[in-house]
């Protein structure tokens, strides 16, 4: 069991909002394409693919000159998106939802990783099962994917939302100092954060889901770029990554720990945590799939339709209308006829 400070905790979860929090990472590669790529270092897998692609030779070795810019939450990666100062984004499928409802000039183009999101119990509340929560305040930040997992759940308990159990909004820094001097008794999260918790022996999973997904949301220029080829190696680079990391999980494990804010996560809660995406364990490269499932897709919908009727969103995207999978389908095609050698790739100087 790990004892973790206020600070520590605190200081984890501040990452769910704000600008841009380093300088540029750039993978150089002479008269290659460049793209501006805005990612996050918060969410599993993930994180360790981003990394895999700021310190390897993959991206160069697809021809392009990628720009990896880290910010700290989904909105501001939004924002960057709208307003032309990036060409792609990693963010959260509710995130790219939102844009959608907005009507933002942007494509989702690929599924990123799979994450687990969780309902959890205070280790001093007492509560065993989703039953307990009967008259309880369940608390977690509104407006994510979590949320509506966790609403889900209750309901699939029997139990009515506003009138058996009341959700509760608080910003995740609050939440962690809430759950570490146990004066809640239940509330939501999402990995790494969930494993950390109960690492710690703060809290117990009442309820979890594996749905949740991160995704690549593109500008629609960077779509149509040269054809769609830019796109093509960039998806085909971000595949490579992925199968790397998923080879290479003490390094790039190490990464991910590298920079704020999992700077102090224990390397077994990353391990744990990002076991709960079945590429984490992926046995070929043709493991790697780019392209979103039928299954996401009608998640991403069925998001669509909450969000509105929370109020959260101003209408109800038809998901189709911003998704372009093509370019991914043919990244995946390709992926037994052109084998990936692992062996090939080179870390950067410094990594």
């Amino acid at each position: 069991m790990t004892m973790l400070t206020r600070r520590t905790f605190n200081g984890l979860l501040a990452g769910a909002a704000g600008a841009a929090i380093t300088a540029p990472s750039i993978v150089r590669a002479q008269s290659a394409d460049k793209i501006r790529y805005c990612w996050t270092n918060t969410v599993t897998v993930s994180a360790q693919t981003q990394h895999t692609l700021k310190n390897t030779s993959i991206g160069a070795s697809n021809g392009l000159d990628i720009e990896m810019i880290q910010f700290a939450g989904g909105p501001p990666i939004n924002e960057a998106l709208v307003s032309g100062a990036a060409d792609i984004g990693s963010v959260a499928d509710f995130g790219a939802v939102i844009m959608m409802a907005a009507g933002a000039p942007l494509k989702v183009v690929a599924h990123q990783s799979s994450f687990r999101s969780a309902v959890l119990a205070t280790t001093k509340s007492g509560i065993k099962s989703l039953s307990d929560l009967k008259g309880k305040q369940v608390y977690g930040l509104f407006g994510i994917t979590a949320y509506l997992n966790a609403q889900e759940a209750v309901r699939g308990a029997g139990l009515k939302v506003g009138t058996d159990v009341n959700f509760v909004n608080i910003g995740t820094p609050e939440l962690a100092d809430a759950v570490r001097s146990q004066r809640i008794d239940a509330f939501f999260m999402w990995d790494p954060w969930v494993t950390l918790f109960e690492h710690a022996g703060l809290a117990k999973v009442i309820s979890q889901s594996v749905t949740p997904a991160m995704v690549l949301l593109a500008r629609n220029e960077l779509v149509e770029r040269k054809g769609g080829d830019v796109l093509k190696r960039l998806l085909r680079a971000h595949s490579e990554a992925l199968f790397y990391a998923s080879q290479n999980h003490e390094l790039t494990n190490k990464w991910f720990r590298s920079l704020e804010p999992a700077k102090s996560i224990p390397a077994e809660v990353i391990e744990t945590a990002s076991t709960f995406d079945p590429r984490w364990t992926a046995k070929s490269f043709t493991d790697v799939r780019s392209a979103i499932s039928d299954t996401g897709l009608a998640s991403m919908q069925r998001m669509a339709d909450w969000g509105f009727g929370e109020k959260l969103l101003p209408r109800v995207p038809k998901v189709p209308d911003f998704v372009n999978l093509d370019i991914a389908g043919a990244v995946d095609g390709d992926a037994s006829a052109k084998p990936f050698d692992i062996a090939s790739v080179k870390i950067n100087t410094g990594n």
